[in-house]
């Protein structure tokens, strides 16, 4: 069985250490801290937010923010995961508190519960409200503390423009529930929760979570090769050096390298193999990706894949044929939002995807 798992949240012993990340939330929601989670895309943020309830043992629900419509649909989300934190013959008494009353079937095969509602739009508003309460009436309730995670929370300014006013309004008087905000577009996430024009201004405490270490993600990626009686000591920094640490690619490289590998020893040669299987495997998505760029964006991509980190500089700006700093600085800008460049303080601007770099230079030698 392959030891690495990637594309899909892990836990176990798939899941690489993040014992110091975990021993911080587990104290601030035991504490009853709000958090608001930050960290670029394919980090690991909902696998770590699983460890950290399932070794909590506290009730919770997460609302996908990336999934959700509009505000009746947050409704539906909400009503039904919060009702399936209680006993099945509450439920009643709970949707009596609803003034807009739900459809509400049962799934037999899981046992679980679908909500719907049928609503005027005049209604949406006294809706929303009502769902955002539910949750606070069940933690008193049954007298425990219930946490609701947000995963990809920037996404509420596209569902409606008033919607963080409202949800604020409602949370700053609950008593018995735990807000864990995840964003992983860090400007958006930033400006909702430390400009102080905003609703969520300083709601919660901001934990920034961070590429995992070499010399841990060394042990672990040794480890799980071990687990299958391969050596990969003399690779592992080779392996960690083209993925920057990045959790996402680094499991995914080393998941390839131990379907390639024919050897009880690793070596050099089957990074190379692994990361041209990869590139080729993806090479639809590549070119769509690289299709959708326009001229400019392309321009200040292949400056960085070659090598050359300064994009606002006039040496960069004459070599790739930009009309001037401010627009390249304009399309840096644009790209690390997207998360398709990153750069953080100090470091160079780089791709954040390692394979689609190589498939750049490859394909245009």
């Amino acid at each position: 069985m392959n030891p690495f798992r990637f594309g899909n949240v892990v836990s176990g012993e798939y899941f690489t250490n993040r014992k110091k990340e975990i021993k911080e939330m587990l104290s601030e929601l035991k504490a009853g801290q709000h958090i608001v989670l930050m960290s670029p895309r394919r980090y690991g943020k909902t696998s770590l937010m699983n460890e950290v309830m399932k070794a909590s043992g506290i009730k919770w629900f997460r609302i996908n923010m990336e999934l959700i419509a509009d505000e009746v649909d947050l409704a539906n989300y909400y009503v039904r995961d919060a009702l399936s934190l209680s006993k099945f013959e509450k439920i009643k008494h709970y949707l009596k508190n609803l003034k807009v009353q739900p459809y509400i079937q049962i799934q037999p095969k899981t046992n679980g519960i679908s909500v719907s509602f049928d609503t005027e739009r005049r209604n949406i508003s006294t809706l929303l409200l009502d769902s955002l309460q539910l949750p606070e009436t069940i933690a008193k309730s049954i007298k425990k503390r219930i946490v609701i995670v947000f995963d990809e929370f920037q996404e509420i300014r596209r569902i409606s423009p008033n919607l963080e006013k409202k949800m604020r309004g409602i949370f700053q008087y609950h008593q018995n529930i735990t807000y864990v905000f995840i964003g992983s577009q860090e400007s958006m996430i930033r400006e909702i929760f430390q400009n102080k024009n905003n609703p969520f201004y300083k709601f919660g405490r901001h934990i920034t979570l961070h590429k995992i270490p070499e010399p841990e993600f060394s042990d672990f990626i040794i480890k799980r090769f071990s687990s299958q009686k391969i050596d990969a000591d003399k690779i592992v920094k080779d392996i960690l050096k083209f993925t920057n640490c990045h959790p996402y690619y680094t499991q995914q490289l080393c998941h390839e390298i131990y379907i390639l590998n024919e050897e009880n020893i690793l070596t050099r040669h089957i990074i190379d193999k692994a990361v041209d299987q990869i590139t080729t495997e993806h090479h639809a998505d590549y070119s769509r990706w690289w299709n959708s760029l326009t001229n400019t964006e392309r321009k200040v991509i292949i400056g960085i894949a070659s090598g050359d980190y300064s994009p606002t500089s006039q040496e960069f700006i004459r070599k790739y044929g930009i009309k001037s700093t401010s627009t390249s600085g304009s399309v840096v800008g644009k790209l690390v939002a997207l998360g398709t460049l990153v750069k953080k303080n100090g470091d160079k601007i780089k791709i954040e995807d390692p394979f689609w770099k190589v498939w750049i230079l490859k394909n245009r030698d």
